[in-house]
């Protein structure tokens, strides 16, 4: 062990024990850093919230980070099922919003869906245990359609309401929260849908629970307005994280709240299951001063598809760098083929001339044809209506392979609807190990991985969402390797390529270190234990042929 390298910061002993998180003072023992944390937390932190007109509220780094360093931990506010109406299918359970894909029971006290009568989320205030005495209030109607009664819709708002009663401060933190209220106005169509929530809210919730009130004397919901129940709508829309693996809920947090959108976020963020605790992390190196962000869209949508999800979802416009670049990092992942003319073929590639502005137009780089903004959104999004159609029928490999050739005549090879059709396809080259893959398959298919390794390094250089993308292709693309090797190693002479061993190793070491913060969730956990499947069968190959990696 190396000798001290500064003070304790209680009793001025040398000692090598630094702050775990900071990293920037020493403790001789865990009594003394729960002793100093008081006058030491505000300092731990990495971050500092900040403000000004544009941006309102953020975050910045207060000192440099690196990839992997703690940021912050954030506990809900709020939490519940979407604020959807469910139509159709299976509800969650109103205790723990798990879907209830089998077993369904019913709340003893009100009578809604839950997975068990013992379901810990029933009773806890911050969960069912409150809202339920609301509910009761109001009795089915006979003959009325269980997706009718149940509005899961309104749930959220109902423990947002009361956490009046339960916690002022999470209260407090939530109406402060940005709900760009002036976006949402009388005339606009989420207010209207908005408006028809906060109707049978009232009429079928507020109203039962105002008689009781009246009846009994108590104060249960003191506010209870119109205006307050659409600013908690806004505030959930703008803000709220949304969960589908393994519940089916949205999540308000407070210091979340606070980061800004970017479409390269330099941050990583893991989820608790059990208490839904939401960790940051810096998944880029974050310099002192520079702005902490997330990302509030699709980073597997092209451009235009962002920048309008954002505009109309969150009301603002997005002018991040990759918005900015036509070739978003020399990924192309929203160019065109150009076609040219009848007379004149091009196959040139086709890009926004200013990606940023509303109605740009799109110019080939070879021949220089121009066309409309409006006819390439259209023609897009028809034709990421024919890629969800193909998909959804789970396609045979000739025939996913089949529309992938039709659909690159129009679209640039890396477009993010051919990316979506190429990671399906890569999944479907399997190798089995009792049929013969000729070499040109198996070359093919490392083409594919690493290509879209490329693109997908690219526009998530940080593994900040796109983890499971990366893990699925790193784990194809070991797979090709290693059959590659065993069919060329010569068992007798072992005779190797000491080189293609070493790139195995690293694949498989990134695809575990890719996974470091998935295993949360089941698909996360998965494929992470595929990851070590692969790396003990690797060395136990390596070893039963005496095989060593110099």
């Amino acid at each position: 062990m190396s000798g001290p390298e500064g003070q304790c910061e209680i009793c001025q002993k040398p000692s090598n024990q630094k702050c775990s998180q900071c990293k920037l003072v020493y403790y001789c023992s865990a009594e003394h850093q729960k002793e100093n944390w008081k006058d030491h937390k505000e300092a731990c932190l990495p971050f500092e919230v900040q403000s000004n007109k544009e941006l309102g509220r953020y975050l910045i780094a207060k000192r440099d980070l690196e990839p992997g360093d703690l940021i912050f931990i954030d506990s809900p506010l709020v939490f519940g099922p979407r604020p959807y109406k469910i139509q159709e299918g299976p509800f969650p359970c109103v205790g723990c919003c798990k879907l209830l894909e089998d077993k369904i029971v019913l709340c003893p006290e009100c009578g809604w869906p839950a997975c068990d009568v013992g379901c810990p989320g029933l009773k806890l205030a911050q969960q069912h245990g409150l809202e339920c005495q609301v509910l009761k209030l109001m009795p089915a109607k006979q003959n009325q359609s269980p997706h009718e009664y149940f509005r899961y819709d309104t749930l959220i708002i109902l423990r947002a309401l009361f956490l009046q009663k339960t916690n002022q401060k999470k209260w407090t933190a939530l109406i402060n929260l940005e709900d760009h209220l002036e976006n949402r106005g009388p005339n606009s169509d989420v207010f209207k849908s908005v408006q028809e929530k906060v109707n049978y809210i009232q009429q079928k919730y507020i109203a039962p629970l105002k008689m009781y009130e009246q009846q009994t004397g108590q104060s249960i919901l003191p506010q209870v307005s119109a205006d307050l129940i659409h600013k908690i709508y806004g505030a959930l829309d703008v803000n709220a994280t949304e969960i589908t693996e393994p519940v089916d809920l949205f999540v308000l947090y407070p210091t979340a709240s606070l980061l800004e959108h970017n479409c390269l976020p330099n941050t990583c963020q893991i989820i608790d299951n059990d208490d839904y605790k939401i960790t940051f992390r810096a998944a880029l190196t974050i310099k002192k001063g520079h702005h902490i962000s997330t990302t509030y869209t699709n980073i597997l949508w092209g451009t235009q598809e962002r920048r309008t999800h954002l505009k109309e979802n969150k009301y603002f416009s997005c002018f991040c760098d990759r918005c900015s670049d036509p070739t978003e990092f020399s990924t192309y992942f929203s160019a065109l083929v150009c076609l040219g003319t009848e007379d004149q073929p091009c196959k040139g590639i086709q890009l926004p001339t200013e990606p940023t502005l509303p109605d740009p137009d799109w110019v080939c780089n070879k021949c220089n044809i121009k066309l409309p903004n409006k006819d390439v959104v259209n023609f897009v999004s028809h034709l990421s209506k024919e890629v969800d159609k193909e998909l959804e029928k789970k396609p045979k490999l000739e025939d996913l392979e089949e529309f992938l050739n039709k659909l690159v005549i129009f679209l640039h090879p890396s477009h993010y609807l051919v990316y979506s059709v190429k990671h399906s396809l890569v999944q479907q080259y399997k190798i089995d190990g009792e049929v013969q893959m000729s070499d040109t398959f198996l070359e093919e298919k490392l083409k594919l991985c690493q290509d879209l390794i490329n693109v997908t390094k690219k526009i998530d250089p940080g593994c900040s969402r796109l983890a499971l993308y990366l893990a699925v292709l790193l784990n194809e693309k070991f797979m090709s390797k290693f059959t590659f090797l065993k069919r060329n190693f010569d068992a007798e002479k072992k005779d190797l390529n000491r080189d293609v061993i070493k790139e195995i190793l690293e694949v498989i070491k990134e695809n575990k270190a890719v996974l470091r913060y998935e295993t949360q969730c089941e698909t996360g956990r998965k494929l992470f234990q595929i990851a070590c499947f692969n790396e003990d069968i690797f060395r136990n190959w390596m070893k039963s042929y005496s095989v060593e990696a110099e």
